[in-house]
């Protein structure tokens, strides 16, 4: 019986059907309806989070008896109030009063005590991408559809935006300077090699990119691209590492397009990857990326380890026997074969499966 190897997979693919689900972290209200065509920028969807509550004790901020403090009560439960609108009282010669602290609703009155649940920040979530609206429960959840290209990557800063995508540089490890942005980049989308410093995120700030795509960074840049206002996504990891082979050409390929550049978000859904995806034209029919590859000759890989990480190649034999390496591991291997270095072994743990 032949072994099944299963390895994990990251997806650059160039044209597939693309489904996401946008999801609220607590129930809200779903904004768009099912067969509706979206942009990027629509609001999909939309809920009030963080609620603080007020105890308001009637009795104390009136000066009466607690028995006494319920008959001053103007407000009654489930009333909308303003910051400063009057919940109890005048009494006495002072003309004390109770006032609501912040805009809200009443939730609850007992024993002369009120409870005021201000109002929440209203989060709103965006599509992200051009699609059309496949699902949708109503109060949370929504599934957008798309064709498109589709490059995954393994780091991003948590946000999102959309533009025309730019190539910066002149191959897939250059780095990002910054007298290569000009004014002609205003807006767009950059796909750059390298970043190893922070004055190219500031240049890039200045002119209002929508977003930075780059195949590796120092990971001493990790707080600067947390507090940019784009997002940033990284295509191989922290280091000096080239976008791979696969991932640069369909970025070359697709320059001038508007590109999608998903960099996570601060409640991603379960196995969400920093993306980007790049809308797609088409009147042929286009399949769903596989869920599962099994690895075996002829499949494409990217090497996730020294000294050939981020290589492409493609699967020539898993080997039997087990190889032991200089370092003195011995691990279940294969051999591939990586375009302009020729065959090599490498452990099966070292790489990943390029869909």
């Amino acid at each position: 019986m032949s072994e099944l190897f299963l390895s994990s997979m990251t997806q650059v693919i160039p044209i597939t059907v693309i489904r996401r689900e946008r999801v609220l972290p607590v129930p809200g209200a779903v904004l768009v309806r099912v067969n509706e065509r979206l942009q990027a920028a629509d609001i999909v969807a939309e809920a009030e989070i963080d609620p603080k509550h007020y105890y308001l004790d009637v009795a104390r901020g009136l000066g009466v008896s607690a028995k006494d403090a319920g008959r001053h009560i103007t407000c009654q439960k489930g009333d909308r109030v303003e910051t400063g609108d009057v919940l109890a009282g005048p009494t006495g010669v002072p003309r004390r009063t109770v006032r609501a602290p912040a805009a809200g609703r009443i939730v609850g009155i007992n024993r002369g005590r009120i409870l005021l649940e201000s109002f929440g920040q209203v989060l709103q979530i965006k599509a992200g991408f051009p699609g059309k609206v496949i699902s949708s429960d109503g109060v949370q959840a929504v599934t957008i559809e798309a064709i498109g290209t589709l490059i995954q990557g393994v780091w991003g800063n948590g946000l999102q935006n959309y533009g025309v995508m730019r190539l910066v540089g002149d191959g897939p490890s250059s780095r990002l300077q910054t007298d290569q942005l000009d004014v002609n980049l205003r807006g767009a989308v950059l796909v750059a090699g390298i970043c190893d410093h922070p004055a190219p995120f500031h240049q890039a700030t200045e002119l209002s990119v929508r977003g930075v795509i780059l195949g590796g960074m120092s990971s001493e840049l990790i707080p600067v691209a947390r507090r940019l206002p784009y997002p940033v996504l990284l295509t191989e990891g922290f280091g000096e590492h080239p976008i791979n082979a696969a991932a640069f050409n369909l970025f070359v390929s697709n320059v001038g397009r508007e590109a999608a550049v998903d960099a996570g978000s601060a409640w991603p859904q379960p196995g969400q990857r920093p993306e980007a995806i790049i809308p797609q034209p088409t009147s042929r029919q286009v399949s769903h990326p596989d869920r599962v590859v099994t690895l075996k000759p002829g499949v494409r890989v990217r090497v996730l380890k020294p000294p050939y990480h981020g290589e492409v190649a493609v699967v020539k034999e898993i080997l039997k026997r087990v190889e032991t390496y200089p370092s003195g591991i011995r691990a279940k291997s294969v051999t591939i074969e990586i375009d302009g270095v020729g065959t090599k072994t490498v452990p099966l743990a070292n790489i990943e499966i390029l869909q």
